[in-house]
Parts: structure tokens; sequence; C-alpha cells
């Protein structure tokens, strides 16, 4: 039986207090059933009887209210699994390749692509998108996160591409009243899984770079590109 660290203050904490009863136990078990890595296999059937069935959960629910204001949990393997970034913040503060302790841990998350040698845990939006500790290292990725040099542009860089891509994407799952409007055009549809996908299947991959480079635009204008990749990328609630 695997032994865990708990936070003594956790349920003093916003995200936390601001929880349905139902979602703050359902956080608490995700912690629980986890992998050593952060991972859970969804299951809902399972969560719901261990955790009661006087305590109703879903998965569309569950995802809304944990990424609320903040991407909590990461969907890998095409939503078969789950990642809980906080959880190894937690359990192992910065992962450290040369500590044996943690080699199996960098070794689950890289089969996910949630693991960059140079850069060390991807928090943000997987394969492409890579998260940083905090939004204001997202704001300086080009000039303080990285190697890039001063003289590259999107067209010869594909971490700047990426950088741009993922500034707007945040921006756009965060933007309430943006959500809300595109809710209103396509209905039961879920605009932030749906954006997630179209950047992750195509936009924040180098086939979606390259395309970009054919065409002549100067700046990529992403607000637009994202809005009109719903469409083929609609991703119905369930």
């Amino acid at each position: 039986m695997a032994k865990r660290f708990t936070d003594t203050n956790k349920y003093k904490k916003p995200f936390i207090r601001g929880l349905q009863g139902a979602y703050k136990l359902l956080w608490d078990y995700l912690y629980h059933d986890c992998d050593h890595a952060g991972i859970w296999i969804v299951d809902f059937e399972i969560a719901q009887i261990l955790i009661g069935n006087d305590m109703p959960v879903n998965k569309k629910d569950a995802i809304k209210f944990f990424n609320d204001g903040e991407q909590r949990i990461i969907e890998v393997d095409n939503g078969k699994k789950w990642f809980i970034p906080s959880f190894i913040e937690f359990q192992y503060g910065e992962l450290n390749p040369e500590n044996r302790a943690h080699n199996s841990v960098i070794t689950i998350l890289k089969k996910y692509n949630l693991w960059n040698d140079t850069k060390g845990l991807i928090k943000g939006l997987t394969r492409g998108l890579q998260g940083r500790k905090d939004k204001d290292k997202d704001k300086d990725i080009i000039s303080k996160g990285s190697n890039i040099d001063s003289s590259s542009t999107w067209r010869n860089d594909f971490e700047i591409y990426k950088s741009g891509l993922r500034e707007v994407y945040l921006k756009l799952i965060n933007d309430k009243k943006y959500i809300n409007e595109q809710a209103r055009f396509y209905p039961n549809v879920d605009i932030k899984l749906s954006l997630e996908k179209a950047c992750t299947n195509f936009w924040a991959t180098e086939a979606g770079w390259k395309n970009k480079k054919s065409k002549r635009s100067k700046n990529i204008d992403w607000k637009s590109t994202l809005t009109n990749a719903i469409e083929k990328n609609k991703v119905y609630f369930t």
C-alpha cells in the first residue's frame, strides 16, 4: 500500500473551498487513486462506487470545476487518462533526473509527452503547448525562458510559433464571455475541449507550423484560427 504526503491546509484553499462536496471528495480521491506519476485511469463508474452513490459526480462537471481558472487536469491518451500536475509538485517538488526515486516518474511522464529533457515537467496543454510554472513565465518565455535567438521569428523557430499559440489559447479558454458566446453558436459542444483538440491534433504540431509558414501573413491571428477550428474539431458533451 502506497503512502503519500497530504496537505493539512488543503481544505482552506479557495479552489477546494469553492468545490461542491462531491467534487471535493472526488479531487481527494484522485490524489489517492492516481499512480506515482500523477496519472489517473479515468473510471467514473469505480470512482462513484468508492466515494459513494450519495455523492454523484460525472466527467463533464469534474473537468469544468477542476479546470476553472487554471488547468489542474490534463487529459492524455485520448482522454482515457488524466494527469494531475499539482500531484507531482506536492509529492516530489522539482523532479531531478539524477534522483533514482524520480526516474520512474519521469519515464512515465515521457510516455505521455509530459516531460521535456530540457525544460522539465510540462504543465500546460500537452503535445506541443508546453506549460510553465506560473503566468509570468508564460509571458516572458521567449525573452527569458529559452535559448531562442532574438532575431528569430515564428517562421524560423518552432518554439516561438508554439509560444504565440499557447498565449492565445490560454486567454481564450479562460475568457468566460468568449466561451459562452461560442457555446451559443455550437450547442452541446465542449468549446474548451474542442479548442484543445484543434491545438494538440494539428496547430501545435509541425504540420500546423508548416501550414502557417505556407501563408504570406507576417503575423498569425490565433484567435481567428482557433475560433474557425472549432467547427472541424467539435467535441460533444457526453
